[in-house]
This record gives C-alpha cells, structure tokens and sequence, in this order.
C-alpha cells in the first residue's frame, strides 16, 4: 500500500518536473526602466545590460528612458508595471531616501524590497 503511494507520488513529481521545464523565460521583450535622461551613466549601464541579455537570452532588452523629478517618473512606472519580471528598473542609492524626501510617492522602497 505504502509503494503504491510512493509510486504515484513519483509519477506526480516527474509530470510536474516536465511543466515546469516545458515553461520558459522569457518569452517575450524584456524593458529595463532607466528614470534618468539617455546619455547618463545609468543609461549606458542599462544598454550594456539589455545588450548582453540579447545576446545570452535570445529575446529584445529594452532600455527605457523616463527621466524626471529625480528619477522619481520612471521609478513610480516601474512600481506600477506588472510584478511578471519583464520589467527590471535601475536606480541609484539615491532612491533609498526619496520616500523621505517627497510625500506623495507611490512606491515604498521598504516594500520593494520584500518582493
């Protein structure tokens, strides 16, 4: 009786192993959000990024610029894109303190951070 769970319970593990395999990232463009102008060190960083993730996943790396209120713009579109991780934003330390600094912020980096 118990070989008999033991068996199914295999079975079950080997078919859930191949839907997880047959799943895969990504699967479609990925955008990284740089909330400062093109041109600056956070931009390049993000090109050079998005260029090796081309290369390495086969999929378009967009490097988006939304540049404004101390990176505040293009941060605040990031926290509001879809949690699917195809959207990456990246800051600089200074965004630690910007919930600190501005009082209508709709991101909290606190809780960022625990996602």
């Amino acid at each position: 009786m118990i070989l008999r769970y033991l068996i199914a319970t295999a079975l079950a593990l080997v078919a859930g192993m191949a839907l997880v395999q047959a799943q895969s990232f990504p699967s479609r463009p990925i955008r990284i959000i740089t909330p400062f102008p093109p041109g600056a060190t956070t931009d390049v960083l993000s090109r050079l990024v998005c260029a090796k993730l081309n290369e390495s996943w086969g999929q378009p790396c967009l490097a988006d610029n939304r540049p404004g209120a101390a990176g505040l713009v293009g941060t605040e579109v990031a926290a509001k894109s879809p949690v699917d991780g195809y959207t990456l934003v990246n800051v600089i330390s200074s965004h630690v303190i910007q919930h600190m600094l501005h009082k209508k912020t709709s991101f909290n980096i606190a809780s960022v951070q625990q996602e």
